[in-house]
C-alpha cells in the first residue's frame, strides 16, 4: 500500500486498460523527466465562487464541503504552525517508540537500519525506514482486522480529534480508538484503498496533514468511479464522513518544496541525544509529510 516512487524511463505514461481510479493515480504520480498535469487538481484556496459552484463545493469560512463524494470535508489551516510543530515533534520523538508499533516490527530484530538514520544537528534525527506508526488498537495488516491488543491513544491526538469533531459537529460521541501515523518522503505515495476493517463504518475519519503538501484522491466504493483530486496543505484537516467513509482514496503524490513558511523561525540548537527540538521538527517537515488519521473502531455499544 505504501510505496517508494520508481524511477521513470521518460516514456509517455500509458493509460490503456486502467480503471478510472488507477488512471488518476498514474496521472499525479511523480515521474522523473515528465511534467505532471495539475489542471484538474482542486486547490480550494484558489477557487472563486463560480468555480466552487461548478465543482459542487460549498464554503463556510475555512470549511469546504464537497457534493462528490458526499461527506468529504476540507478545513483549511485547522492546525496553526505551533500545533503542527507540537504534534509532529511527538510523532518523531515518542509515537515511534514502545509501546507503540511501527512498520519495523515486520523485520528481523537483528536487522540493521543505521544507514537510514539521519542524525544531523543542522537538520533532524529520524530513521527514514519508518513509514508508519500505529497508536491505539493495533491493526493487523496481514489479516486486515483489529485484534484486542491496544495502547492508550495519547491525549494530544485525542484532543485534536475531539476538537475537529466539536468544530464540525458531525456526531455527538466520537472517540479516537486507532490512529495511523504515516511518514512520507518527498516522492513516496499511498496506493488507493478502503478503510473497511473497522466495525464502525459510520463514524468519520479525521485526517491531519503536516509538512509537505500532497495530492489526495477519493472516488467511490469501487475503482470504476472517477475520483477527484484535492490539494492538502500543512495544517489542513480532511474528513471522510457519510458516503465518503466507504470510498476508495489514496495519496499518489507528495509535492516537494511545498512547506510554508520557507524560513525556519526557530532558533538553531543541537540535538539532545536523539530528541528533536522545534528547529529540527521544522526542518523535517520541510522535506517530508506526516499524516495522522484517526478513526473509531467499535460502535459505542460494541466497545470492548
Amino acid at each position: 500500500m505504501y510505496q517508494k516512487i520508481k524511477k521513470n524511463k521518460q516514456n509517455p505514461i500509458q493509460y490503456q486498460n486502467l480503471n478510472p481510479f488507477k488512471e488518476a493515480e498514474k496521472k499525479y504520480k511523480f515521474y522523473a523527466g515528465l511534467q505532471t498535469d495539475f489542471s484538474e487538481l482542486i486547490d480550494v484556496s484558489n477557487l472563486n465562487e463560480q468555480q466552487m459552484e461548478q465543482q459542487g463545493i460549498h464554503k463556510n469560512g475555512s470549511v469546504y464541503r464537497f457534493d462528490h463524494p458526499q461527506g468529504v470535508i476540507q478545513v483549511k489551516g485547522f492546525l496553526n504552525l505551533d500545533d503542527q510543530i507540537r504534534i509532529s515533534k511527538l510523532c518523531m520523538n515518542e509515537y515511534i517508540n514502545h509501546p507503540y508499533r511501527t512498520n519495523l516490527f515486520i523485520y528481523k530484530e537483528d536487522e540493521n537500519f543505521d544507514k537510514f538514520i539521519v542524525h544531523d544537528d543542522k537538520r533532524y534525527h529520524f530513521n527514514n525506514k519508518i513509514r508508519w506508526a500505529n497508536v491505539g488498537y493495533q491493526y493487523d495488516w496481514n489479516n486486515r482486522h483489529y485484534p484486542q491488543e491496544k495502547t492508550q491513544v495519547p491525549d494530544p491526538i485525542q484532543e485534536i480529534s475531539q476538537r475537529a469533531n466539536n468544530f464540525l459537529q458531525l456526531q455527538n460521541h466520537y472517540q479516537s480508538e486507532s490512529v495511523i501515523i504515516n511518514f512520507y518522503q518527498s516522492h513516496d505515495y499511498m496506493t488507493g484503498h478502503l478503510d473497511d476493517a473497522e466495525l464502525d463504518q459510520d463514524s468519520p475519519i479525521y485526517s491531519f496533514s503536516f509538512g509537505l503538501s500532497s495530492v489526495f484522491v477519493i472516488g467511490g466504493p469501487t475503482k470504476d468511479e472517477k475520483p477527484i483530486a484535492i490539494k492538502l496543505d500543512s495544517g489542513d484537516l480532511l474528513v471522510m464522513s457519510g458516503h465518503a467513509r466507504r470510498c476508495y482514496h489514496g495519496v499518489p503524490r507528495v509535492l516537494a518544496d511545498s512547506f510554508n513558511p520557507k524560513q525556519n523561525p526557530f532558533q538553531q540548537q543541537q540535538l539532545d541525544g536523539n530528541i528533536n527540538a522545534d528547529f529540527h521538527v521544522f526542518n523535517y517537515l520541510s522535506e517530508h509529510r506526516i499524516n495522522i488519521n484517526t478513526r473509531q473502531v467499535y460502535k459505542p455499544q460494541l466497545e470492548q
